[in-house]
Formats: structure tokens, C-alpha cells, sequence
């Protein structure tokens, strides 16, 4: 009767283990089948491709101004600057009020000297003073929605002649 016990409990062991093995495995089946059912069901991505960067260019204009403060308008400088946006319809209403957009340039430049034209701070401030003189031409006139189309501006010449 003891061996008969010692089988009894060898078999009830061998059936535990065999039970414990195959619910080890189900449980690592159901989670790897839910895991690649979760991957499979998040929505993927949608890419949208960028926009190109179109630029407008402001072309060379030339004023007088002084060298110093106080001296007569005796120096010339010659500047052209671009602005990039990714809307056409920027371009095109940029092309239209150009004329606007130069005028108040032009006035903006007097207002420096040819010393200050040298230094980069000057130059920091003129890039970001044109920037806005554009988006606010075409914000006024235009009626742009998202308004300030133009988001950066890039000094393509700057000379100062004395």
C-alpha cells in the first residue's frame, strides 16, 4: 500500500507539473496574441508631407543715409532682402503690395546711419523690423488668416558705400 500511495502521489505531481506547464503556456499565448492584436489595432500615423518654402525677394534698394548721427546723408547703402513662406497666395498678395512693403523699407533704412549699418545688432533689428513691416502690409491689405504668412526674413545684400 505504501508503494501504491507513492504512485498515487508520483502521477497527482506528474498531472500538477503537466497543469502548471500548459497554463504557463496559454497565459504566454494569450498575452502575445493580445499584444500583437493591440499593435495591429493602433491607427497608424498619417505622414503629411511639409509644405515647400517659397521666397519672395524685395529687391535692391538704395537710399542715402548719413555716416554718423548729426552728418549730412553722404553715404549709400544698397540692400535686398528675401522672405520665406509656405503659402502661394503670400506671393502673390507679397507682389501686389510691393510697392507698400518697399516704402516703408526704404523709411526704415533712413533712420539708420552708415556706421550702424555695421553692426550686428543693427542688422538683427532691421531683419526683424522688415519681417514685420511684410506680415503687417499683408495682414492689413490682405486680411490674411492665420495672419503673418512670412516666417522669416534673410538679408540677401547689404552695402554701404561712403
Amino acid at each position: 500500500m505504501a508503494k501504491g500511495k507513492m504512485l498515487m502521489l508520483a502521477g497527482a505531481a506528474v498531472v500538477v507539473i503537466g497543469v502548471a506547464i500548459g497554463g504557463a503556456l496559454g497565459v504566454m499565448a494569450l498575452m502575445s496574441h493580445g499584444a500583437t492584436n493591440a499593435h495591429a489595432a493602433k491607427p497608424k500615423p498619417v505622414v503629411v508631407p511639409p509644405k515647400p518654402i517659397l521666397f519672395v525677394q524685395l529687391g535692391d534698394i538704395v537710399v542715402s543715409v548719413p555716416t554718423d548721427t548729426g552728418a549730412p546723408a553722404s553715404s549709400f547703402v544698397q540692400f535686398a532682402i528675401q522672405f520665406a513662406t509656405t503659402d502661394p497666395n503670400a506671393v502673390t498678395s507679397f507682389t501686389a503690395l510691393q510697392p507698400i512693403i518697399k516704402a516703408n523699407v526704404i523709411s526704415l533704412l533712413m533712420n539708420e546711419t552708415g556706421s550702424s549699418l555695421q553692426q550686428a545688432a543693427t542688422r538683427d533689428a532691421l531683419l526683424k523690423n522688415c519681417l514685420g513691416i511684410a506680415n503687417n502690409v499683408l495682414n492689413k491689405s490682405a486680411g490674411y488668416t492665420p495672419p503673418s504668412p512670412f516666417t522669416a526674413a534673410y538679408i540677401t545684400n547689404l552695402v554701404v558705400q561712403e
